[in-house]
């Protein structure tokens, strides 16, 4: 914080930027390119402040404000990563949010290319993904706006949530083959990675254990997943009275569909983490050319 404070009262300081308040994940990864490319071995991005030469006031930001998801987002834009951290500080007693940039490294035995210290991102975990699937569809399902709307609808919430994240999200993609196999399928979401097919979710309204709806979706998937992608999703948004005889009913049908590819295993005890009553999850691995592939299975009961 001295630093910084010596930096705000230097007019010629040029690896500090000051924004009252800019969360486009498009300004803050220029901001970064910046603070990176700068003659300085580093340097800070504070939001919640102005400043002018040697001139700064601090506006401050809302105490509830996170960046995190627009900071993550900001540095999927850009093609090398710079070391980068981030918190929420105190500046003259209001809160402000501090972006510290520490400058690329060229590395000479690598014919000058510019070589960075890799972070570890858990985006494209699939741990990570399966978490903010799973906030996703709390904030669904405790959102009454969509306790009675199509599929497409609640598709389109979960979308742009994902997105909000910093994921990249494609919805109604064109790809593979349709169930009628005379097209291409539609895609419900379809989940990238640096430009790359990550993981597809498929999702279904259901009023009752329709066992020929849920099988054509769930096969939907394998028809889709052209690549075979590390992890799929098959998401249905329920609505019937008795949610854990629903389940009960679930679980042992999916245990005993015909999966285009050979079911090797079964994780119930996935969901543990997650002990709602509400919401529901497995994950069921199978056996794809020789390699593993996994299919959460998720079920949310939606308010009636």
């Amino acid at each position: 914080m001295k630093e910084i404070k010596k930096l705000l009262c230097d007019k010629n300081a040029d690896n500090i930027i000051c924004r009252e308040l800019d969360l486009k994940p498009s300004n803050i990864a220029m901001y970064i390119t910046s603070m990176a490319n700068n003659s300085n071995a580093h340097g800070y991005i504070i939001i919640g402040a102005s400043k002018n030469e040697d001139i700064y006031t601090v506006n401050g930001i809302s105490g509830s404000l996170k960046i995190d998801s627009v900071i993550q987002a900001a540095l999927k834009q850009l093609s090398i990563q710079p070391i980068v951290e981030h918190q929420k500080c105190l500046l003259e007693g209001k809160n402000v949010w501090i972006i510290y940039v520490k400058k690329y490294i060229k590395d000479i035995s690598a014919s000058n290319n510019i070589k960075c210290i890799e972070q570890k991102e858990e985006y494209g975990s699939i741990k990570k993904l399966l978490k903010d699937l799973l906030l996703a569809y709390i904030k669904l399902q405790r959102n009454y706006l969509y306790k009675n709307v199509t599929e497409d609808e609640r598709n389109d919430f979960i979308r742009d949530l994902l997105e909000t994240n910093g994921y990249q999200v494609k919805d109604q993609t064109r790809q593979g083959t349709s169930n009628s196999g005379k097209s291409s399928g539609e895609v419900d979401i379809l989940i990238q990675e640096q430009g790359f097919p990550f993981a597809i979710i498929e999702a279904l309204n259901l009023s009752s254990l329709d066992t020929n709806y849920l099988d054509t979706h769930i096969d939907k998937i394998y028809k889709y997943d052209t690549l075979g992608n590390s992890c799929n999703f098959i998401v249905s948004y329920v609505k019937v009275k008795d949610f854990g005889t629903f389940w009960d009913k679930y679980t042992r049908h999916i245990k005993q569909h015909k999966y285009p590819y050979k079911l090797i295993g079964i994780e119930e005890s996935i969901g543990e983490k997650y002990s709602y009553t509400d919401i529901r999850l497995l994950m069921t691995k199978h056996d794809r050319n020789g390699k593993d592939t996994l299919l959460y299975h998720i079920c949310v009961k939606m308010q009636s």
